[in-house]
């Protein structure tokens, strides 16, 4: 997952899975039993070796990682759909590495200077244009940044924001559903709410629930790591957004500079959003930013593969299959290792396409609707591959029936229920509860709202672009009682997640896996096969947001 977690659908939660419909299509049993427990193993063996030293993207890693995919989509006799009768969509990238000796964020009031300490009070990831970007204005608290207006929320009321750095924290309020709060938590979005707004200048304070979870010494780990992305034909860096000049992440910790002299605290602030009675007002004094980076240009493939349809009516429109080929890279030691190797993060869903894309392939009758298989790269950059192949599609997007992205497949235990994240907006929530029903699987709701994780991988892409899409695992419920998914989870992600010790010698299970890969598979045979493709719920968010994009 982008800076987030690699196994992010295990989850808990309890929801009773609808009736089966009758027009269900769920495939036959010999198609699901070309998956195979050995196979998911065999590609994360190779993924996972220190040979690819990590899959970074942009290093001679990830390229080995990417030519064993494409060997593999070509050995299965799948059809290339990359760049000019390729498997590959070559991508340029910008990496962006902060140069923290130079960077300084002052607050100035009262003829005083107050300057923050790099790395215990404040961080800075650099700008996207700009190699020395600075910013100086008077500040604002905006609750989350958040504006709603069909549910009448707006954490702008009241302030005028012009000409101003804002400052927030992470995360929406409460009162949304799960998969909207995820939307309106995304930083993107929260910057195109600021400038629309007038604000020139962001800051973001990592408090609240997220900072019990990660603590702001992972998320200096994390900031360690250049930042990166997609360049277009004109040099324009993605999602870029000009007028916010420069941006800085507090520790919540040690805040109180922002609100002195403000008549408010922190605490304050954020308990008026825990009630969901946001405020905004103005702090004292300015705040000068700046943010100093070194920029450099990479290059890396998406790797894409079509197996055609049977249809003639259906065969033009696709079932895209997505998982992250990417990771680390090379990296901060820790417990003496410094190659990142990915295994469940996620050399375990590149498998799973893998194992698809071959059940496929060597099984017949095909599908109504033709199969896209894609290997992204840049998913631990921030969506990147994903996010160009979404803008620049190798088949008209409008074309594009539904996506069923795989991050960090189930490896640890087996499972009673899965967790199903975004189906709830769409029409793929029929084909989902049906195969749940097949399988003997309940389908648990997302119980942890406040880590947006919706919006943490790649399927995020394809949504922003219009395209039904959904992120499929398990949940805590386990076969085995006495097992302790939520425990093996929490305990997973404090010791192996973004380490190095996510490799192949941790326990893993690959019956677990098998049983995951089928139902992805399932999923998505059902899409292909149904006489309608997949569409927005009326009157849904998404639908509102991002239909016809």
């Amino acid at each position: 997952m982008r800076h987030a977690f690699s196994v992010l659908t295990v989850l808990i939660g309890i929801a009773l899975f609808a009736s089966e419909p009758t027009d269900s299509s769920y495939p036959p049993q010999q198609l699901l039993d070309r998956i195979t427990a050995q196979g998911i193993r065999s590609h994360m063996e190779y993924l996972a070796d220190d040979l690819l030293e990590g899959r970074g993207t942009g290093t001679r890693g990830y390229l080995l990682a990417a030519n064993y995919i494409r060997a593999h989509f070509e050995q299965m006799g799948l059809k290339p759909a990359g760049d000019s009768g390729s498997y590959f969509q070559k991508i340029r990238f910008r990496e962006v590495k902060p140069a923290p000796e130079r960077d300084s964020l002052v607050i100035k009031r009262n003829n005083a200077e107050e300057k923050l300490v790099f790395e215990k009070d404040y961080l800075m990831s650099g700008h996207a244009t700009h190699e020395d970007a600075k910013v100086e204005a008077p500040m604002v608290w905006v609750g989350y940044g958040v504006t709603v207006p069909e549910l009448h929320y707006d954490d702008y009321a009241g302030i005028d924001a012009r000409g101003k750095i804002i400052v927030a924290v992470r995360g929406a309020p409460s009162s949304l559903p799960s998969s909207d709060r995820a939307v309106y938590s995304d930083g993107i979005r929260k910057a195109r709410n600021a400038a629309a707004h007038g604000a020139i200048g962001r800051i973001t304070i990592w408090a609240g629930e997220i900072a019990k979870q990660v603590p702001w010494e992972q998320v200096v780990h994390f900031y360690h790591s250049p930042s990166m992305y997609w360049l277009d034909e004109k040099d324009n860096p993605n999602d870029y957004v000009p007028e916010i000049l420069a941006t800085a992440l507090v520790n919540g910790q040690f805040a109180e500079p922002l609100f002195r002299g403000s008549g408010h605290t922190l605490d304050e602030a954020m308990a008026s959003l825990n009630a969901n009675k946001p405020m905004s007002f103005a702090l004292s004094g300015t705040a000068s930013l700046h943010d100093v980076a070194r920029f450099s240009e990479k290059e890396s493939p998406n790797v894409a593969a079509i197996l055609p349809g049977s249809d003639s009516q259906f065969k033009n429109e696709y079932v895209v299959f997505t998982a992250h080929a990417d990771h680390m890279g090379i990296g901060e030691p820790i417990k003496g290792q410094t190659i990142y190797h990915g295994a469940a993060d996620n050399a375990s869903g590149t498998a799973a396409l893998l194992e698809i894309a071959r059940a496929f392939a060597e099984s017949g009758p095909r599908p109504k609707r033709s199969l896209l298989f894609v290997a992204v790269t840049g998913e631990e950059m921030g969506l990147l591959g994903s996010d160009y192949f979404a803008h620049h599609p190798t088949v008209p997007i409008e074309q594009i029936a539904a996506n069923i992205n795989m991050d960090g497949v189930s490896l640890f235990y087996d499972f009673r229920d899965i967790v199903a994240l975004g189906a709830e907006h769409s029409t793929l929530d029929r084909q989902i509860r049906d195969v749940a029903q097949h399988m003997g699987l309940e389908v648990s709701p997302d119980p942890m709202p406040e880590q947006v994780f919706f919006i943490r991988s790649d399927q995020y892409s394809f949504v922003k672009r219009g395209v039904p899409a959904v992120m499929i695992g398990e949940g805590f419920k386990t076969v085995d009682p006495t097992l302790d998914g939520k425990k093996i989870f929490l305990d997973w992600m404090s010791t192996h997640y973004h380490t190095p010790q996510d490799d192949m010698t941790q326990p893993l299970n690959f019956d677990a896996a098998r049983k995951c890969t089928q139902i992805n598979l399932a999923v998505g045979y059902e899409v292909a096969e149904a006489a309608d493709r997949p569409h927005w719920n009326s009157g849904d968010t998404f639908g509102k947001l991002f239909a016809n994009k």
